[in-house]
């Protein structure tokens, strides 16, 4: 005792012991640890899994609706809620089509997936967040062609080999990271079947909305890991390398419908 009563003198005076004590369990005091390893980066999945359970506490199950504004994305209507049923007009039915089976990459609350299901006998959603998953299944509840697949964000594995007609994603590539774009191409090879496509919209960096996009981030991002919620640097060309690389074919590349983004659309060689 008369030990730690020393040591105690000494380190209010001077901020220095002479021995080192045990605490009165025995055990030595516990380390400090860095506050930047006591936490590390969120992966996008949890990132957008934060969000969704976040936002589901004020909006319901309409999350994600709101990422619809025209001035920003760079697209020729006037309200937000003229977004989807332009796209769809525009670049998803004459693409797309109807199909056996569609596979759905990233739906989150299902703001696309309702454009979707029309177009499909069956819809397989797969999404990396368990509460975008429930807010899916709230939303929609009296729909029984849709399977829902919660993946850990490695691929599709739970998807099928050549058992896809059509793949689709918007508003999830565009923050994947380039790792992350290739694995999810090489997957789309092995789900889709011979002759099936693909549409992948993705960020288009040097675009003039595309740089202001990137311009907004900077400040956000400087000395840190990717945000989940950020916008990789990601052009057509890259993509195209990319689409090219997974064994995939480039059919078309649209800058000019959304001239913030890309959409690319792809086709699985026969």
């Amino acid at each position: 005792m008369w030990k730690e009563r020393v040591n105690k003198a000494l380190r209010s005076s001077t901020g220095y012991q002479l021995t080192k004590v045990k605490s009165a369990a025995g055990a030595r005091p516990p380390r400090r640890r860095d506050a930047a390893a006591k936490k590390s980066p969120m992966t996008i999945a949890e990132g957008w899994d934060t969000y969704a359970r976040q936002r589901r506490a004020r909006e319901g199950t309409g999350v994600g609706d709101v990422w619809s504004k025209p001035r920003r994305i760079g697209i020729d209507v006037d309200r937000a809620e003229d977004v989807v049923p332009y796209l769809d007009r525009e670049i998803f039915t004459p693409f797309l089509g109807h199909s056996e089976v569609l596979l759905e990459i990233g739906p989150g609350a299902g703001r696309l997936t309702e454009v979707l299901l029309p177009k499909c006998d069956r819809l397989i959603a797969v999404d990396t967040s368990r509460a975008m998953i429930e807010l899916l299944r709230e939303r929609f509840a009296d729909q029984d062609k849709i399977e829902y697949v919660l993946s850990k964000g490695r691929g599709l594995k739970r998807v099928s080999d050549a058992s896809v007609d059509t793949a689709f994603s918007y508003g999830v590539f565009v923050h994947l990271q380039h790792w992350d774009i290739y694995n999810y191409l090489r997957e789309l090879h092995r789900v889709l079947k011979p002759g099936g496509k693909a549409l992948i919209q993705h960020s288009n960096t040097f675009s003039e909305l595309g740089w202001r996009e990137f311009r907004r981030e900077v400040p956000r991002q400087l000395n840190k890991h990717k945000l989940h919620h950020s916008f990789i640097v990601n052009t057509p060309e890259l993509m195209a390398e990319f689409v090219r690389r997974a064994g995939l074919e480039v059919e078309d590349q649209l800058t000019e419908v959304v001239r913030r983004d890309c959409i690319t659309l792809i086709r699985k060689p026969a």
